[in-house]
């Protein structure tokens, strides 16, 4: 079992259609990807790790990281990260501790 550690999950993807791999050379088959990592304990998410990119070819199965992407992929990954919200379960932990606490304080006045 494990106790703490990292997880990752996609928020949001787009095929761009004014993209070209840069592998294969075919136009509108590239898959734009935003991901979101977070930190659990005991497999309840606790905090967001942030964001990272990454898009892959469907005719290829090139993947790309955020760091090797040729600027016309990066700029297709920064639009696509702007509309991107961090969803509200990867502070799901923290959330549920401080509920727990102002029930414990309030309920000495009921």
């Amino acid at each position: 079992m494990f106790i703490a550690g990292k997880k990752t999950s996609e928020l949001k993807s787009k095929i761009v259609k004014e993209v070209i791999c840069p592998k294969c050379s075919s136009a509108s088959s590239t898959k734009v990807s935003v991901i979101g990592t977070y930190k659990h304990l005991f497999q309840i998410p606790f905090l967001s790790g942030g964001k990272h990119g990454k898009s892959v070819c469907s005719k290829c199965s090139h993947s790309i990281e955020l760091a090797e992407m040729p600027s016309a992929i990066k700029l297709a990954y920064y639009e696509l990260k702007e509309t991107t919200k961090t969803p509200i379960w990867f502070y799901i932990g923290i959330i549920s501790i401080k509920v727990l606490v102002l029930i414990k304080i309030f309920s000495k006045y009921f």
